[in-house]
């Protein structure tokens, strides 16, 4: 028996995502910093694709998700990387926000804490909203933060606390969490 394989059936069977996220954890063996933010920015675009928000997280049906980056961009511009990027039927929209703004990081659904920030800081800010924080520090899964990015042995891993995740009503996939490890 022959198994269709064509690009509509794959979309249909609900395996483009996986396969995207399988593609990252090959590209996962980094040989430089250019190389490991562009698998960073893989997982945000796929994070924003795969993660349910609940809907009181959005203004409408319209309302773009917004990815906030904190600190330093190590992207080079992720505004520019995830340009024309859908999340589902909603745009992605990338803003810089400080540390100190509140209302700047509650507007936001998921936001990235580079290296130069502290996780804690955000996560108090947008503590009890349903806000994505995802950080590249050792500790941004158990610091308040939600999905951290951990480099073992020059490999990128995740760190998910799902329960975290669950106390704002975020949902992550199965396909995510079954490629983490889960912190509490």
């Amino acid at each position: 028996m022959e198994y269709p394989t064509t690009a509509s059936t794959i979309r249909r069977a609900g395996l483009l995502p996986r396969i995207l996220i399988g593609l990252i954890a090959l590209a996962a063996p980094l040989a430089h910093a250019e190389s490991e933010y562009a698998v960073k920015a893989a997982y945000l675009n796929n994070f924003a694709k795969m993660v349910k928000w609940p809907s009181s997280a959005f203004a409408n049906a319209q309302a773009p998700l917004v990815i906030g980056v904190v600190g330093r961009d190590p992207f080079g511009g992720l505004d520019g990387v995830l340009r024309g990027k859908m999340a589902g039927n909603r745009s992605i929209e990338v803003r810089r926000v400080s540390a100190s703004d509140s209302a700047g990081l509650q507007a936001c659904h998921l936001v990235y804490v580079s290296a130069s920030e502290r996780v804690a800081n955000v996560a108090r800010a947008v503590q009890g909203r349903p806000v994505l924080v995802v950080a590249e520090s050792e500790d941004a899964a158990r610091g308040g933060g939600i999905i951290g990015f951990v480099m073992q042995e020059r490999k990128l891993k995740l760190e998910i606390n799902n329960d975290a995740a669950r106390q704002v009503r975020i949902n992550i996939p199965s396909d995510i969490l079954d490629m983490a490890r889960i912190v509490k």
